[in-house]
């Protein structure tokens, strides 16, 4: 039995500060920092979280 193909929720986002590129979960809860430069990639609004970046790509 094949399970249903369902949309990625999970993006690779560049920082719009410092370039560098991390995957987000797009229903997330709490805000998602930059691992390099601390500046905000995610905020979360109760359904999908607003982005604040780039996105680069989907992650299967």
């Amino acid at each position: 039995m094949t399970q249903p193909k369902t949309e990625s929720k999970y993006r690779r986002v560049k920082c719009g500060d410092c370039g560098n590129e991390q995957i987000l979960f797009l229903r997330a809860a709490t805000a998602i920092k930059c691992q390099v430069c601390g500046a905000t990639m995610a905020e979360p609004t109760g359904g999908l979280a607003r982005l604040r970046g780039e996105i680069v790509g989907t992650v299967e």
